[in-house]
C-alpha cells in the first residue's frame, strides 16, 4: 500500500509565458502527469485499468494556489499524497517544489465511475485493487 510519490519535473520552454514563468495551467497539467505516475508506479496504469474494468475517474475538482514564481530550465519535486477516500472518490494533495521551497500547492479531487452501455456515466465504488494500493497518508491534512 502507498499513500504518496515523489516527480521530478523539469520546466521546459512550452511550459512558461512570455516572461519564462510557468503558466498557471500548466500546475494542472502536472497534477495529472504526478498522478499518473504514482498509480502507473502501483502497476494501476488509469487508461488500461479503465478499458479493462470499465472504471473512469474524471476530475471533480482541481485547485492549486501559487506562492512563487518558478522559470524555464527550474526543476519541481512535485509531492502527491491520499488525503482522503470516500466510496467513490479520491481526494489528493500536490506539493510543488523548488529549491527544497514550495512554491505551489494543489488539490485534486477524482471520482470512480462505470459507463453504462448507452455511455452514460454513473458513480461506483472505488474498486478493491485501488482502495488496497492506495492508503491516506498518516500525515494527511485536507486543506480548505
Amino acid at each position: 500500500m502507498a499513500y504518496e510519490y515523489h516527480y521530478r519535473r523539469k520546466v521546459y520552454w512550452q511550459d512558461t509565458d512570455m516572461a519564462g514563468i510557468i503558466h498557471f495551467t500548466n500546475y494542472f497539467r502536472y497534477m495529472e502527469e504526478v498522478e499518473i505516475e504514482f498509480l502507473s508506479s502501483l502497476d494501476l496504469d488509469p487508461l488500461k485499468f479503465a478499458h479493462k474494468h470499465n472504471i473512469w475517474r474524471p476530475r471533480v475538482s482541481a485547485q492549486c494556489d501559487f506562492k512563487k514564481t518558478v522559470s524555464f530550465g527550474d526543476e519541481l519535486d512535485i509531492h502527491i499524497w491520499v488525503v482522503k477516500k470516500g466510496r467513490s472518490s479520491i481526494h489528493y494533495e500536490i506539493a510543488y517544489n523548488h529549491d527544497g521551497e514550495e512554491v505551489a500547492h494543489g488539490r485534486l479531487v477524482i471520482a470512480c465511475v462505470s459507463k453504462t452501455p448507452d455511455g452514460v456515466m454513473q458513480s461506483t465504488p472505488i474498486p478493491p485493487v485501488i482502495d488496497e494500493a492506495l492508503q491516506v497518508a498518516p500525515f494527511a491534512e485536507v486543506s480548505e
